[in-house]
């Protein structure tokens, strides 16, 4: 008898792993780089995507505090951004580095971005500024589909 018991949780566990969910990571990785991808072209074109019906909230690490925006808030502030230069270059310096979970749900990432923002100053001439941030982003997987929940950079 103790020998059945034996084999049928030995038969469990050998079905139970069978059910485990596969996560294709390659698959995950490349969605993860489109954001990015997606991200760095919505700057260099100026075009801010329209999050001003996102309720939802992000925390956001910048310059040691923790900043919690609406899509709404982000967005604005993005607007703000966008209206006072225009992203010329992004170059990934370092990175991106991505993690993703066994089970697919969670992901980071990590990298290091040169940037070059192209503006008027207040004498009216043209100037370019040049920076370099390093930024973690950590996003969940909901309804199937990868969100930022929290970000945090350094310039």
């Amino acid at each position: 008898m103790k020998s059945v018991l034996f084999y049928l949780c030995i038969l469990l566990i050998l079905i139970a792993a069978g059910c485990e969910k596969k996560v294709d990571m390659e698959a995950e990785k490349s969605a993860l780089l489109a954001i990015l991808a997606a991200d760095d072209q919505e700057l260099l074109s100026g075009v801010i995507k329209d999050d001003s019906t996102d309720v939802r909230e992000t925390l956001s690490i910048i310059e040691g505090n923790l900043t919690r925006l609406t899509g709404l808030e982000a967005n604005r502030r993005n607007r703000t951004l966008l209206e006072k230069g225009k992203f010329v270059n992004i170059e990934n310096l370092d990175g991106p580095e991505i993690h993703i979970s066994p089970d697919g749900n969670m992901a980071w990432i990590a990298v290091r971005t040169k940037f070059t923002i192209a503006y008027t100053d207040s004498l009216g001439m043209e100037k370019e500024w040049e920076g370099i941030e390093a930024r973690l982003e950590v996003y969940e997987k909901m309804e199937n589909k990868w969100e930022c929940v929290v970000g945090a950079q350094t310039f």
